[in-house]
């Protein structure tokens, strides 16, 4: 086993050599402690989409039921505003042997997205639709724990790494936004913060970290659990991100937030188990003692 190989699976021996070292020459032992913290109530939860479905539970990542926005209308139905009987008669059958833990409600429609556009009389008409949606899971699954993908807050990514000069007041309109729905964060019992990565350029990569943080602070308004969800490949072009890019990017996560999941886009890719993103995980679960 290679040095650098023992210090990632070992990283606890690691920091306590550091700690007895540093200590004797009355040095600072600086990110040696960031070594040394591991988070043992972290979530890891797998939401790839994968035609053969492997169970990754062994290594650490746990299935989430991801409740996607075609499964919860019928097939052609008007979706600008929740079908409670198709959900709990149609839907919520089909999870239910399953027996989940938590649900997350990934609905995109642009009649129930949140912008600073909206009035204040359409941002609570978008809330109160979730909460109908939402009281359908509680009535029908109640020991689930239940969460919107990106729902709240709003992602933003141009508040944080866009233009310098108007970072500032997207900053402000996209925090003044996300205040808006603490109602709807009362409604759910854990928050889902979108943080894929957009563009594969030094800049946005760069600026990446500083995005999450920025996601995962806004999503700590609501005073519940954050969860980040993570694609391993960069939304503008679906390239695959580089096994080092996205261990910074799960570092990141698992320094600012509770939890993170993992999603991939169904019918992409055949699962691999020497897949670059999969190995890095997979280090990364067996490192912070996941698994």
């Amino acid at each position: 086993m290679s040095i650098i190989s023992f210090i990632r699976r070992h990283p606890r021996w690691l920091a306590a050599f550091a700690v007895l070292s540093l200590s004797a020459t009355g040095l600072s032992l600086g990110g040696y402690e960031a070594l040394a913290a591991l988070k043992p109530n972290f979530k890891a939860r797998d939401a790839t989409r994968y035609p053969s479905d492997p169970n990754l539970g062994s290594y650490g990542l746990k299935n989430i039921i991801v409740a996607y926005e075609p499964s919860l209308w019928p097939s052609g139905a008007d979706r600008s505003q929740p079908n409670t009987s198709y959900v709990a008669n149609t839907y919520i059958p089909k999870i239910k042997s399953k027996n989940p833990d938590v649900v997350v409600l990934d609905i995109e429609q642009p009649d129930w997205r949140f912008t600073s556009s909206l009035t204040s009389t359409q941002i609570t008409d978008r809330i109160n639709k979730y909460k109908k949606l939402i009281s359908v899971f509680r009535t029908h699954l109640p020991n689930a724990k239940i969460g919107l993908y990106m729902g709240l807050p709003e992602r933003n990514w141009l508040a944080v790494c866009g233009d310098p000069a108007k970072r500032a007041s997207r900053y402000t309109a996209w925090h003044n936004l996300n205040l808006k729905l603490k109602p709807l964060g009362s409604a759910v019992d854990i928050i889902f913060p979108s943080v894929y990565a957009f563009y594969d350029d030094a800049k946005s990569i760069s600026c990446w970290p500083a995005y999450a943080r920025a996601q995962i602070k806004e999503a700590r308004i609501y005073g519940k659990p954050v969860w980040a969800f993570h694609w391993m490949k960069y939304k503008s072009n679906g390239r695959w991100i580089a096994r080092t890019h996205w261990r910074t990017q799960l570092e990141t996560t698992y320094a600012a937030a509770d939890g993170l999941a993992v999603w991939s886009k169904a019918g992409d890719d055949a699962w691999s188990w020497s897949a670059p993103w999969w190995l890095e995980t997979k280090d990364f679960l067996a490192d912070k003692q996941l698994n």
